[in-house]
C-alpha cells in the first residue's frame, strides 16, 4: 500500500504535501494525483508525467521560455479509477472533456414511417473511445433504449426507429462518454412528432 493513498483525496494529497516539504518558502509545486488514463496522454507524457502515482509539478521561467519539471513522489501500480477523482488538478493532469458537436434533430414523420436521430461528439485531446446510450421518455422519464424491436443503433452515434407508430410526442437524447473522461455529457433532448 502506498504511503500517500491510491486515492485522489484531500487527505492524501494533505500526506504527500507534508511529506514533500511543500510548505511556505519552499518551491511553489502541485501535488498531483495521475492515473492510468491521465498518463496515456501525451499533453501529460510531455510534461515529464509518464506514469500513474503522486507527482510534484511546477512550471517556472527561462528568459521568455516556460519551462515545466515533474517528479514522481510515488508510482502507483493500482491507482484508482479516473471517474472517483475529486481533486481540480486536471488543468495538470488533463482529462478527456467530450463535446458534443452537433445536437441531435426534432424529427416529424408520419406514422408507420421511420424515424432518425443522430449526433456527433468529438473529445480533447483527440482520442480514448466514445460511447453512446440512447434514451427514450414517453411521458413518465428517460430510460435507455436497448436494440430490438423496432430500435437500431442504442449505443451508437445514430438511433433508427423502424416504426414511428404510437410514438408522437416521445423525447430523445444520447449520454455519451468517452473510456478516458470523468464524466459524461448528455444531449438535448427532442421531440418526435408523428401524424
Amino acid at each position: 500500500m502506498s504511503l500517500y493513498g491510491r486515492t485522489d483525496s484531500n487527505a492524501n494529497k494533505a500526506k504527500v504535501a507534508a511529506t514533500v516539504g511543500n510548505g511556505a518558502g519552499s518551491v511553489t509545486e502541485t501535488i498531483v494525483f495521475v492515473d492510468e488514463q491521465e498518463a496515456q496522454l501525451a499533453e501529460n507524457k510531455a510534461r515529464g508525467i509518464n506514469g500513474p502515482g503522486w507527482w510534484a509539478y511546477y512550471e517556472y521561467a527561462q528568459g521568455s521560455v516556460t519551462r515545466t519539471k515533474a517528479r514522481i513522489l510515488c508510482f502507483l501500480t493500482n491507482p484508482d479509477l479516473n471517474a472517483n477523482e475529486t481533486q481540480s488538478d486536471d488543468a495538470i493532469a488533463a482529462d478527456y472533456t467530450i463535446a458534443i458537436d452537433t445536437q441531435p434533430v426534432a424529427a416529424s414523420v408520419t406514422a408507420p414511417a421511420a424515424a432518425q436521430f443522430v449526433v456527433a461528439a468529438s473529445t480533447t485531446p483527440a482520442g480514448g473511445t466514445l460511447a453512446y446510450q440512447w434514451q427514450e421518455d414517453s411521458g413518465s422519464g428517460f430510460g435507455d433504449i436497448t436494440d430490438g424491436g423496432i430500435y437500431s443503433g442504442a449505443t451508437t452515434d445514430t438511433l433508427d426507429l423502424s416504426d414511428s407508430t404510437g410514438l408522437d410526442g416521445y423525447e430523445y437524447r444520447v449520454v455519451v462518454s468517452n473510456s478516458g473522461a470523468s464524466t459524461s455529457v448528455t444531449s438535448d433532448a427532442v421531440v418526435l412528432t408523428v401524424a
